[in-house]
């Protein structure tokens, strides 16, 4: 279905196109063959670089993450709803959005460092790796655009109706057809875009991102035949098939329209399988044999997510359960307040955004609300967290960066250029002049700016002797400071 364009987009695509391939970018829009770095390991935890963090559609790494009431940071709008993940590497967030643009945003400040307009609404999220922004659009396009500037590498035109999200794994650029006559999975060379392999998925259809674990690409699907749900396994080298299963989840039930798996090197190897008739398995990623299932829970349409020994799932209840991986019992259920996204979990904390314009965070192990967040609309796909924040789009056009209460800095106090630091992350500023240092040169501007409105509107910040004021005596607690550091 052809969408119409927002005024500014209009705007942007009178200004020109780029060659080729219709990109719009401010930056430039020559198709290259700039050489890219090789990448060995895709996904680490220093960055989050494509849908749920990795090619098992893990949705966890070993991060810091707010566990206390958030902020926003910065918010970065664009012209139309974010319905795509945010993708994070070397301090960049990519966002894709319905507006047709794809967007780096500097993750420290929230300002744009490019944008490149496509043509037509984009829905799935991208991935980032080998120094290229992997790029999906609806019309079967397959863009690599450089991360640094935007401009285009190489388009595949894959001729597929409808393109999933897309993985990057050591074997390729992996993604799979989404339309309801659906049958293959995509490999593409990462540097190039030539199509390494397509194998086919027999009698299944509906089916959406692979997971991908051990050189094998484990597909969700539907079977044309009878309906029933089905779970197949393929090598991703030559594409021939492992094994195949069907689930015990009702043929008549919708099924998970997000990919419904996740891959955990728990217990040798599993495949755990959010249905979207509200069952919940395991299964031995080898042979595809059930280990367990727990059955009368609402629709699924999330994919699990597995860490620290539990297995989280989100359902269309709604609620939020935590699961014993080892035989599928509940340890724990919470309520939503909207069709809830896949739960993100890092820190000891988990994370997602509701249907109900809100993003939670949520204690991993009491299910104790922590927080939340409320946007200006529905929150449709999971939250990012990399580096104490976490990173929203909601469908309100909008990417949010959440931190913890008291981190933004008040600002420049001294009139140098310098925002004031918290050097201890305490919620106090007692790096001044924000030259990255405590001294007594900040005993000094604190004493030099008291009356200044940075300081006075942001008491909580430089209250040092916890008063409720900022006054001599703060300039005397900021100074006992110093001298019990020295």
């Amino acid at each position: 279905m052809n969408e119409p364009f927002s005024r500014r987009e209009l705007l942007r695509t009178a200004a020109g196109t780029g060659v080729a391939i219709g990109l719009v970018s401010g930056v430039g829009t020559a198709i290259g063959t700039d050489p890219t770095d090789s990448q060995t390991t895709i996904a680490t935890n220093s960055d989050w670089p494509m849908f749920q963090h990795d090619a098992h559609n893990s949705g966890t790494l070993d991060t810091v993450g707010p566990s206390e009431p958030v902020e926003a940071v910065w918010t970065f709008e664009t012209d139309d709803s974010l319905v795509a993940q945010p993708i994070v590497k070397d301090g960049t967030v990519f966002q894709a959005s319905r507006d047709s643009r794809i967007y780096a945003v500097s993750a420290d400040t929230g300002a744009e460092e490019w944008s490149v307009g496509t043509n037509q609404p984009l829905v799935r999220t991208p991935a980032v790796a080998n120094s290229i922004v992997y790029v999906p659009t609806r019309t079967g396009r397959i863009l690599g655009l450089s991360v640094g500037t935007g401009s285009g590498q190489w388009v595949n035109d894959t001729g597929v109706d409808a393109p999933s999200t897309v993985t990057v794994t050591g074997e390729g650029v992996v993604f799979a057809e989404t339309d309801d006559a659906a049958d293959h999975v995509y490999v593409l060379d990462p540097a190039t875009g030539d199509r390494q392999s397509r194998f086919e998925i027999p009698d299944a259809f509906e089916f959406s991102l692979p997971t991908i674990a051990d050189g094998r690409a484990y597909v969700y699907c539907r079977s044309p035949e009878n309906g029933r749900h089905l779970l197949a396994a393929h090598t991703l080298s030559d594409g021939a098939e492992s094994w195949r299963t069907r689930l015990t989840g009702d043929a008549y039930d919708d099924t998970n329209a997000s990919s419904g798996t996740t891959y955990a090197d728990y217990d040798g190897g599993t495949v755990f399988v959010g249905d979207g008739s509200g069952v919940l398995e395991s299964r031995d990623a080898a042979t595809g044999e059930q280990n367990w299932q727990f059955s009368n829970l609402g629709e699924i349409d999330t994919v699990p997510t597995f860490a620290d020994d539990t297995l989280y799932v989100t359902t269309e209840e709604p609620a939020l359960y935590a699961i014993d991986p080892s035989i599928g019992t509940e340890q724990w259920r919470v309520d939503l307040d909207g069709s809830p996204t896949s739960p993100v979990v890092a820190d000891d904390m988990i994370y997602l955004g509701t249907g109900a314009n809100s993003v939670y965070g949520f204690d991993a192990q009491s299910s104790e609300q922590r927080w939340r967040f409320e946007t200006g609309n529905d929150v449709v796909v999971p939250p990012v967290v990399l580096d104490g924040t976490v990173y929203v789009a909601s469908t309100d056009g909008s990417l949010y960066a959440l931190r913890e209460e008291g981190a933004i800095s008040p600002g420049d106090v001294t009139g140098d250029g310098a925002p004031a630091r918290d050097l201890d992350e305490d919620g106090l500023y007692e790096d001044v002049n924000g030259d990255g240092a405590f001294t007594v040169i900040d005993v000094q501007a604190l004493f030099a700016n008291l009356d200044s409105d940075v300081v006075q509107n942001n008491v909580s910040k430089f209250d040092f002797n916890g008063d409720g004021e900022v006054d001599i005596a703060d300039i005397q607690a900021l100074y006992a400071r110093l001298q019990e550091g020295e």
